[in-house]
């Protein structure tokens, strides 16, 4: 089966034919003008995105890795409104298979003919397993080559010499500290998955800066991104890549 390959300047992957990508977050606008800030809805924009990327990609498929909608729980009218309507014109161009995320309750109601929506733990196909990303996904995925997740939105903070910051989506490309997986499935493995960590899709969702500090990300005491699989990842080691290709080094130098 052909290797992951990102999709220059793009939160976007495409293996074997499938174009894929993490946390649209569709209704985020509605919690932002909730808190005095007015963006306007950005849903026909990314819809327009998408089209645009099936095009350039010649994708077959579109796997989302969780969270289509933002609100949750519950869903807000917005999204009752705009997730229906990014789901169906989606699904003309290409069948869709989303794994939902904890901003996707009530997803299952607002789906098109040409949709699926899997377990939140995830699916398999071939050698690669596609998860959310903020439970542990099913044993299936130690037997693949790569787990590729979303949830975390991961960044590099970067600070000038006056003191300015700023921040930049970037992939994360990880091991998984065997002992620690062995322990959760109770199993013995010979290798660990490789784990592929996505930017969010939308611009608006968000952003953690997951290289200030690395010491935040702690299992022990459950701090750092929420996510059981991204906490025993040999982040230290991990390599960063800014979305243009940029290999940025081992996450550990990035302090």
């Amino acid at each position: 089966m052909p290797e992951p390959v990102f999709v220059t300047g793009e939160p976007a992957l495409v293996i074997n034919q499938m174009l894929v990508i993490a946390d649209i977050h569709i209704g985020i606008e509605y919690e932002y003008r909730r808190s005095g800030i007015h963006i306007p809805s950005q849903t026909e924009k990314l819809i327009n995105k998408l089209e645009t990327l099936i095009k350039k990609t010649k994708a077959k498929r579109l796997v989302i890795l969780g969270d289509v909608k933002h609100k949750v729980p519950g869903i807000s009218f917005q999204e009752e409104r705009e997730v229906p309507v990014f789901l169906k014109r989606v699904s003309e161009k290409v069948p869709i298979d989303i794994v939902p995320g904890n901003h996707d309750s009530g997803l299952k109601d607002y789906l098109s003919e040409n949709v699926k929506l899997h377990s939140s733990k995830g699916f398999r196909h071939e050698n690669v397993f596609f998860s959310h990303g903020h439970a542990w996904p099913d044993k299936g995925f130690l037997e693949t080559k790569y787990l590729l997740m979303g949830h975390v939105h991961p960044a590099a903070e970067f600070t000038d010499k006056l003191g300015y910051k700023w921040s930049e989506p970037v992939w994360v490309k990880a091991k998984i500290k065997k002992q620690e997986l062995e322990r959760q499935y109770k199993t013995k493995l010979k290798t660990t998955p490789e784990v592929v960590v996505f930017p969010a899709f939308n611009e608006f969702a968000g952003r953690i800066a997951i290289n200030k500090p690395l010491r935040e990300i702690d299992l022990k005491h459950k701090t750092g991104p929420p996510s059981p699989v991204f906490r025993i990842c040999k982040l230290k080691e991990a390599r960063t890549y800014l979305l243009d290709g940029t290999c940025l080094g081992r996450l550990g130098n990035l302090q």
